[in-house]
């Protein structure tokens, strides 16, 4: 009984299939980890614009803020909102948007307060670009800027996050009022 093997050639041939077919797969598979964090700073930037654009409709202004502009708590999510911060102005404990302060009515009449996003949302919105310790840093948060019209009130907003990836058109991602896309620009 003659036992047959696989000769040299049918060795090597199957091992540059699998060779090509790692080619293939892992810069498939980087891009796609890549293409996860934009979806996923996209869908958070989505969420704060509409709560945005509701508290605008509520209170005829965009959010001002006196503490940061910070948008997200922390990366663990068990920080605390900022009395004065964005974040307090859409869970309901701003200065604008608190009944305890005597806040106004909002243009609707509706009383304060009014919770535009839950602070358990707002606590869970971290940049997917950083984690761990680098998470903290305040500069790798989601960041909110009232762009203030003559009147001295915010009238559009802009929404940015850092990417940590260097190079032109890289290194930023904005979203504003005006645009409801997201989009890729150079840190200033």
């Amino acid at each position: 009984m003659k036992r047959r093997g696989f000769t040299l050639i049918e060795l090597m041939v199957v091992i540059a299939i699998i060779i090509i077919l790692a080619a293939i797969a892992i810069p498939n598979y980087l891009s796609m980890t890549a293409r996860a964090k934009r979806s996923r700073v996209a869908s958070d930037f989505s969420a704060i614009a509409t709560a945005l654009e509701t508290y605008k409709t509520d209170w005829n202004t965009y959010p001002v803020f006196t503490v940061n502009g910070i948008i997200t708590v922390s990366s663990s999510g068990a920080g605390t909102i900022p009395a004065g911060g964005v974040a307090a102005e859409l869970s309901g404990t701003g200065l604008t948007n608190n009944k305890a302060t005597g806040g106004s009515p909002t243009a609707a009449g509706d009383s304060p307060p009014i919770e535009y996003m839950t602070a358990t949302i707002l606590k869970s919105m971290t940049n997917p670009y950083f984690s761990g310790a680098n998470a903290a840093i305040v500069t790798n948060q989601y960041q909110y800027t009232g762009i203030a019209a003559t009147t001295g009130t915010p009238s559009t907003w802009k929404l940015t996050a850092l990417t940590g990836e260097t190079g032109a058109n890289k290194g930023l991602l904005t979203r504003t009022s005006d645009s409801p896309t997201l989009t890729d620009s150079s840190p200033s």
